[in-house]
């Protein structure tokens, strides 16, 4: 089957999405012929294995022009099958089937996370693909609800799998662990936060939270990795990282003490299932996917103060604590492979390759 990926989350610096694309790469079957379309050059280890090939094209397009105008050109021109499509939008005009990838509506339920032209083009992509797409693929009950709730998808369009973790993480080399201690000047004992630092991932409360512990274990330190934002800058006690590289990430998440995530919007969360797989533990909000996916792995706290300040403070304070919980999450957390995830986007391509162009609903 010759399959088209929309890779340009392969590009540049991947956060969620393409941690999904990566999963999936990784145990795709050989067999197929992929051909992975981006603006970019994908990275090389996209391309190893199977018959793989990167068209690069529209580079200097704005995205959303590009999607709808580039990409369905050269599907059509390279006789592509069945196009999955992993970042929420998909070509209004798609000459064959569809899966996309629709992790959250946070731009239908959150729509103040956006500047007003964000906010109108992915609530657009997000329509367009709620009406053309042959399936739609999320990795949670939770966002499966959402999709239903404000696009009226039919159950049967919508596909949940777990997602998985990716084979970089895990428990790191003491010196690597050491490196980046050194190279981000991280506190020995630390609260880590990772992802984009939107309002929904609820930073302030995290802030709030340390404050007062910091008045019983002064050392504490609060770091974020993630895309910097204007948003970051109203945290007086978070040290901002920026973006860590893939190479230091794991180790980044092994050298800190606790990781912590309040979002009170999630579709799944890789930053919980990163950290567990990396013998770390984590506190997080018990609200959207999160408790579905982490309940029992993770601490998840209602978003009240003095919850994060018990379960922050406790397993900054008592070691036998943080073993106890990592010693029961990280194995099921080093499980989660994207084997079966990888097997049903298989299927759903191969049943999309038998659509002549867009699904109707």
């Amino acid at each position: 089957m010759r399959i088209g990926i929309d890779a340009r989350e392969l590009t540049g610096q991947p956060t969620g999405v393409g941690r999904v694309l990566a999963g999936l790469l990784e145990v795709w079957p050989e067999d197929d012929e992929i051909i992975l379309y981006a603006q970019k050059p994908v990275p090389s280890q996209f391309l190893a294995g199977g018959h793989r090939r990167n068209i690069v094209a529209g580079s200097h397009m704005p995205g959303a022009i590009w999607e709808q105008t580039v990409l369905p050109s050269r599907l059509r021109r390279d006789d592509v099958e069945a196009l999955f499509s992993p970042a929420y939008g998909m070509p209004a005009a798609a000459p064959c089937g569809v899966v996309v990838g629709m992790h959250d509506c946070a731009c239908a339920a959150t729509p103040w996370e956006f500047g007003w032209r964000e906010r109108k083009r992915r609530q657009w992509a997000a329509r367009n693909a709620a009406k053309h797409a042959k399936y739609l693929l999320t990795g949670s009950h939770f966002s499966a609800h959402e999709i239903r709730r404000w696009y009226g998808v039919r159950r049967e369009r919508i596909v949940v799998a777990k997602y998985g973790i990716g084979k970089d993480f895990g428990v790191a080399d003491v010196d690597n662990v050491a490196r980046v201690r050194e190279r981000y000047a991280l506190d020995s004992s630390s609260v880590l936060f990772v992802g984009t630092p939107l309002v929904r991932r609820n930073l302030a409360a995290l802030s709030r939270a340390i404050d007062e512990i910091r008045s019983i274990l002064p050392d504490v330190g609060l770091y974020g990795v993630g895309p910097e934002t204007k948003r970051v800058g109203s945290v007086n006690n978070l040290r901002w990282l920026g973006y860590v590289p893939e190479e230091d990430l794991a180790a980044v998440y092994n050298a800190a003490t606790v990781v912590a995530y309040p979002s009170t919007y999630e579709g799944f969360g890789f930053p919980v299932l990163e950290a567990l797989a990396c013998g770390t533990p984590v506190v997080a909000s018990a609200a959207g996917s999160l408790p579905e996916i982490f309940a029992g792995k993770a601490w998840l706290v209602d978003d009240r103060h003095e919850q994060w300040v018990e379960a922050l403070g406790t397993l900054l304070k008592d070691a036998n604590e943080r073993q106890r919980r990592i010693d029961k999450a990280q194995p099921w957390a080093l499980a989660q492979t994207w084997d079966a995830t990888g097997r049903v986007v298989h299927r759903l391509l191969r049943d999309a390759s038998q659509e002549n162009g867009n699904y109707s609903r």
